[in-house]
């Protein structure tokens, strides 16, 4: 399905109705003061820009906003921050429609000390939860993802991965409050009860589990979650693996598979390759001025750099100093006998952390940081922006070189450098091609957009599937999802009409239209 825009003035009527429920001044109707709700890495031109941006306060504003929706026939597509710009941060699928930011719902309602975890809002990013546990005295970890302004709840609900053992972020939420499109407020799991004792605890409830539901769809605006803690280890020991070989990057993963399946590597180590690793810490132009993919003996310099090599990988162990130096001579034997690689380690008490140098050592220690926002900066500097192609996979040596080749080969024959990230968990790995491209440079921004959709077929043929995707080919992401006709999107479908049957929230989310668009597809 092509871009759609509603027509010229469809929000008129409802922006009067919305001023009036929500406040002046939390509808945004001027360019200027809508540009953070965009793509912001998007080519020129017009491309999936909201009508105007609403920024209700409460859970009682979200009601009005859905009601007035309801009533005028107009769409609303729903962010947290806004904040995820390799995927086309808060831009709506559908131009023209309301872009509905809870940015202002950017309250910590509770933390449990003891039992580990914080009862939050969509507007709260990873620094205010990190700097509310400081305040109040918590000694509590949370997780966080490599840049630290996005929302807790967005960043759950989209799937994202943080680098603490808490790192499925989705995974370690537990109860959550979602207003549905026709403003009726639903609390899942033991939320169920009108005085529950343990909604942030234990994630079911009596019946059908929702939750996931609301994960990368269309059903309802998540107004409150849960999200679980965990109390400091007594050894913080984050380690560093250099590869330098290409040859050995297959055999290193399949050394590196039960390593994670039975636990001795607790978080979700990131892979990347020396280009990506070099964007940390410079711009292209340091290492290469040519207009054509950077070649192969330039990032041999790169990988010959102290500390560097092909491949990195960080990753981290925690606990109690026996169990830590245990893991550590599990890892050192399994892996050091690999041709090629190097590990080193540093060593921490986990209660008394220092103001780390190192992003990556905050990272892996759920401090929030934005210093790793420098990698997309390797073409265009200050104008750099990046897309990501994001496939699942298991962990094994054919998967891991075989998605490496493929996105290389297509990055470079459209003339970008291959940026490669695996970030691994417990019995799968996820390949993000971080595409990045300078955004004041048109042929390359179109050409980076186009060579992550020319990816995306040929990925699933070999059985990879993205796990989230660019507001610009959902659609195409959603087709890929094949198996007995669809059935995954019919079945989405079906509860779509249920629950929204006007079709006001977020059509289009992840290939997910109401009946009202869905004539022609």
């Amino acid at each position: 399905m092509d871009e759609l825009t509603l027509p010229p003035g469809s929000l008129a009527g409802a922006i009067r109705a919305m001023r009036d429920a929500i406040g002046a001044d939390n509808v945004l109707t001027d360019p200027a003061s809508m540009a953070d709700h965009g793509d912001p890495f998007a080519p020129p031109g017009e491309w999936y820009r909201p009508g105007a941006v609403l920024l209700p306060g409460s859970v009682e504003e979200v009601q009005a906003v859905l009601r007035i929706a309801n009533e005028h026939g107009t769409p609303v597509w729903t962010s947290s921050q806004g904040r995820n710009k390799g995927y086309g941060g808060g831009a709506p699928r559908v131009s023209g429609s309301f872009a509905l930011s809870l940015r202002r719902m950017n309250k910590v309602l509770a933390v449990d000390e003891d039992n580990c975890w914080a009862l939050i809002e969509p507007g709260v990013r990873f620094f205010d939860l990190y700097d509310h546990l400081r305040a109040i005295g918590s000694k509590l970890w949370m997780s966080v993802p490599d840049l630290g302004a996005g929302s807790v709840i967005g960043n759950a609900l989209d799937h994202g991965v943080g680098y603490t053992p808490l790192g499925d972020h989705f995974g370690n939420h537990c109860g959550m409050e979602v207003v549905l499109a026709d403003g009726e407020v639903l609390r899942t799991g033991m939320g169920g009860m009108s005085n529950p004792h343990a909604w942030q605890v234990f994630p079911h409830g009596c019946g059908p589990t929702p939750d996931g539901l609301f994960t990368q769809s269309n059903y309802g605006v998540v107004t409150k979650m849960g999200v679980w803690l965990m109390p400091p280890p007594q050894v913080y020991m984050p380690g560093w693996l250099t590869l330098d070989s290409e040859e050995q990057f297959g055999p290193f993963l399949e050394a590196l598979r039960p390593l994670m399946i039975d636990g001795t590597i607790p978080n979700q180590p990131m892979i990347i390759n020396a280009v990506c690793a070099a964007s940390a810490f410079w711009g292209r132009e340091e290492w290469y001025t040519g207009n054509d993919p950077i070649p192969e003996e330039v990032i041999d310099r790169i990988a010959q750099t102290p500390g560097f090599g092909r491949w990195v990988m960080r990753f981290a162990l925690y606990g109690d100093e026996p169990v830590v130096e245990h893991n550590r001579a599990k890892v050192d034997a399994a892996l050091g006998s690999i041709p090629g690689c190097n590990i080193t380690y540093s060593k921490y008490d986990g209660s008394a952390l220092p103001d780390f140098e190192n992003p990556h050592e905050r990272v892996q220690a759920g401090i929030p940081s934005m210093a790793l926002d420098r990698m997309t900066r390797w073409y265009g500097g200050e104008q750099g922006g990046h897309i990501g192609f994001s496939c699942a996979m298991p962990i094994t040596g054919n998967d891991g070189t075989t998605i490496r080749d493929m996105v290389r080969e297509q990055l470079n024959a459209d003339g970008l450098d291959y940026s490669g990230v695996f970030i691994v968990s417990k019995r799968h790995m996820i390949h993000v091609g971080l595409v990045v491209f300078d955004t004041e440079n048109e042929p390359q921004a179109r050409a980076a957009y186009a060579a992550c959709k020319a990816l995306v077929g040929p990925a699933a043929k070999l059985g990879y599937g993205e796990y989230r995707s660019h507001v610009d080919f959902m659609d195409l992401v959603a087709d890929q999802y094949d198996f007995n006709n669809h059935v995954q999107r019919r079945f989405a479908e079906t509860i779509k009409d249920a629950l929204d049957p006007n079709g006001i929230l977020s059509p289009g989310k992840q290939g997910i239209w109401p009946a009202a668009y869905r004539t022609g597809r």
